[in-house]
């Protein structure tokens, strides 16, 4: 509304009156704006449950089939020399490591030989990529050839470079992976065979001139597991042990290191821990939300979830080797929170490992699983809480849409309540002044002032 100023000269408040019938006529927008903002904190407390459910969700990765709740490790005796992991699919055991010699990348370098004045094109080879270089008067230097090897089209697989060292510049060409299958030969091609490029290799004992006479075996990684050598192009070792990858560090000839494979019972402990004050964190939500006073007090979508959750607990495994949670340390506190007990959990994991996982992980009967299935179906689109946010979204959308009809309406309103009262205002003034000009004339006529 623009400026307006009501009363001069007749003594009427113009802005108080429409200030008041203003607030009477608002009334109704008061109400929506305060329906919307319950919305907007059902909404939010939806979000929150959304999240509660999606880390009670989380926590349940570890544990809802078997296969997750194997978890096994690898600890090697000397980490300076390899380091280990293992999968679900590792075999238990102690086994013998012994890294005789690590992958490398095969360089071949140049041996003070002057390039001044060589042209032509030769071949560099890297396993089965061959690329050709062509060497003219315009970079027939050491560097010139670094240069050309480099933006040479096809090569990704060598790197060129020069160090100048104290008998003179050196050309070095390394191969960009590693192992046998990447060593690097050279082929003279149209250079003037009497000027040979002179690169020799630097892994290995060679024959000046030939890059070829090196053993290009020598460039695997070579480990004794057990006594038996395994070779790699890498130092990862993935397969040479079911389900175990290893990581070579450093080579430790004729030392033999110690490989554990074990059943993680503590990473298992860790996710049945999680478990418990994820459930606990998900439930302490929800009794928040619907408690008295709160945003979903007595809403049908909590009070569902909080059944079916209850539900679980109440529908023990048939058949297994335990049946309820209490078997393995996990109890109900009297506020219905749960707590683990490590020590019981610990010796159900020592005697029967199996046991405790099919409680967690079996199909169709393991609290985990049964857990994850019902966390999925509450988050999943066009779940339950999809639904219940969408149908909220859409009642704060028609609640905007009567609250912009409504401020349309208010503008109106008060556009005939300033105008009906400011010409009130005027009529007033007017009839003021008529009325003070009726009495001044008054006062003069005769004999007014003997009768005043």
């Amino acid at each position: 509304m623009g400026l307006s100023v009501g009363g001069i000269g007749s003594g009427l408040d113009v802005e108080g009156i429409v200030s008041q019938l203003m607030t009477f006529e608002r009334r109704p927008l008061d109400n929506l704006n305060s329906l919307e903002r319950s919305l907007k904190g059902q909404l939010s407390s939806f979000g929150q449950l959304k999240s509660a459910l999606s880390t009670f969700q989380d926590a349940m990765a570890n544990l809802s089939s078997v296969s997750k709740f194997q978890i096994h490790s690898a600890t090697s005796s000397d980490e300076n020399t390899f380091t280990a992991t293992a999968a679900s699919d590792a075999a238990p055991g102690s086994y013998s490591v012994q890294v005789e010699r690590l992958a490398e990348a095969h360089k071949l370098a140049t041996t003070g030989v002057d390039y001044a004045g060589q042209t032509g094109t030769f071949t560099v080879n890297v396993g089965a990529t061959s690329f050709d270089v062509t060497i003219d008067a315009t970079n027939n230097t050491l560097e010139g050839i670094r240069d050309a090897i480099n933006v040479a089209a096809g090569n990704d697989v060598v790197t060129a470079t020069t160090v100048n060292a104290d008998a003179g510049t050196e050309l070095i060409l390394t191969a960009n992976g590693t192992g046998a299958d990447n060593a690097i030969t050279f082929t003279a091609g149209t250079l003037d065979p009497s000027a040979d490029i002179g690169l020799v290799s630097q892994n290995g004992l060679t024959t000046a001139g030939d890059p070829n006479s090196f053993a290009a075996a020598n460039l695997n990684a070579e480990v004794l597991i057990d006594g038996f050598s395994v070779t790699s192009a890498n130092n990862t070792l993935a397969g040479a042990l079911n389900g175990v990858t290893l990581t070579l560090v450093a080579a430790d000839v004729g030392v033999a290191k110690t490989l554990t494979v074990a059943k993680d019972n503590a990473a298992v402990k860790d996710s049945v821990q999680s478990f418990v004050d994820s459930y606990n964190s998900l439930r302490s939500t929800i009794r928040s939300l619907g408690k008295e006073g709160g945003e979903l007090q007595g809403d049908s979508g909590l009070l569902s979830i909080e059944r079916s959750l209850q539900g679980v607990f109440n529908i023990s495994p048939s058949g297994l080797d335990y049946s309820n949670l209490t078997d393995v340390g996990i109890s109900t506190n009297e506020d219905g929170s749960l707590a683990l007990d490590s020590t019981v959990l610990d010796e159900k994991l020592a005697t029967n490992f199996s046991g405790v996982a099919d409680l967690f992980a079996n199909d169709a009967q393991g609290y985990a699983f049964r857990f994850d299935a019902l966390a999925n179906g509450f988050l999943q689109t066009d779940g339950l809480l999809d639904g219940r946010e969408e149908s909220i979204n859409s009642r704060i959308s028609s609640v905007n849409d009567r609250q912009d009809s409504m401020e349309y309406r208010m503008g109106l309103i008060e556009q005939r309540l300033r105008k009906k009262f400011s010409a009130l205002d005027g009529l007033i003034a007017q009839m003021n002044s008529t009325g003070n000009f009726l009495s001044q004339q008054l006062a003069l006529l005769p004999g007014a002032s003997r009768q005043g």
